[in-house]
């Protein structure tokens, strides 16, 4: 089993839990999860780059081991926090790996700090902030119970038996018809879908990144960027990929057959050659592009 270095940043008064590797002093790779996920979900990524980058896949505030923020969760909020995040750790420009949600953070960053970022590796990222009609019908009430002053303790009430439905009703929506994701990976992805007490975080969440379509911004990301798409991702649909290609051109999108919402565990040697290509090209050459 491999074990990964623990290491915990505060920033404005927020732990946020982390694993790192890699060499100290080399550009740092900073590595953003999705919803209802924690650092695992990059750790394929993670496990890639580590050998070159000084890598720091993080828990963000409510997931994994990191507390919640102390405030209602927002993308602004998170976006903001890894800013402060960023400024923190390193002196020169680092790259972005985002998943999913984490991909809006991202792209968030890149938006708001360009100059904190060199580039960005995107895994299915939300971009309108619509997930699809799966997810939604899943999320829905613990969406409109978290409005009510009770709906924290309602949401953490229902939360095992909501989820114990994941099987039959989310995998179809995560992952490919023939994923070639592994059980001990499925079930490492599955535990922290279901982690105790993050009902309430994942349904602010799920308003949050509605609430943040970013879909009329995509043309001010000046960040060279890869994004990465599951052709049968049914969590953030292809249709978000289409508004990339039509407002982002710049991005160099890849779509992945037999890939859904988690390519870097369905397709990991695909996924690896697109990321390994696109770090492998001088910033001169992207920039260029860009």
């Amino acid at each position: 089993m491999t074990v990964y270095k623990k290491v915990v940043y505060k920033i404005n008064n927020q732990e946020i839990h982390a694993r790192e590797e890699g060499p100290p002093n080399a550009r740092i790779a900073l590595m953003i999860h999705g919803w209802g996920s924690s650092w695992f979900a990059v750790s394929p990524v993670f496990n890639q780059m580590k050998e070159r980058y000084r890598c720091i896949a993080v828990d963000l505030p409510g997931y994994g081991e990191s507390p919640r923020l102390s405030t209602r969760t927002t993308i602004p909020a998170y976006i903001d926090l890894v800013i402060s995040l960023l400024r923190e750790i390193s002196k020169q420009p680092v790259i972005l790996v985002g998943h999913s949600m984490g991909g809006m953070i991202s792209l968030g960053v890149s938006l708001k700090a360009p100059e904190l970022v060199e580039r960005m590796v995107l895994l299915c990222p939300t971009i309108s902030g619509r997930l699809s009609f799966f997810i939604n019908m899943f999320m829905t009430p613990f969406v409109v119970m978290e409005r009510f002053p009770a709906g924290g303790l309602i949401v953490s009430l229902l939360e095992p038996q909501m989820l114990n439905l994941t099987d039959s009703i989310l995998r179809p929506a995560l992952f490919a018809d023939r994923s070639g994701i592994t059980l001990d990976e499925y079930e490492k992805i599955r535990a922290d879908a279901r982690r105790p007490g993050q009902g309430s975080v994942r349904a602010e969440c799920f308003w949050a990144m509605r609430q943040h379509d970013i879909r009329d911004r995509l043309k001010n990301v000046k960040t060279p960027s890869l994004v990465i798409w599951g052709m049968e991702d049914n969590t953030v649909p292809l249709r978000d990929a289409g508004v990339v290609a039509r407002e982002w051109p710049d991005a160099d999108l890849r779509v992945i057959p037999n890939a859904g919402h988690w390519p870097q565990f369905e397709t990991p040697d695909i996924t690896e050659r697109h990321i390994r290509a696109f770090l492998s090209t001088p910033l001169k050459l992207l920039t260029v592009q860009f």
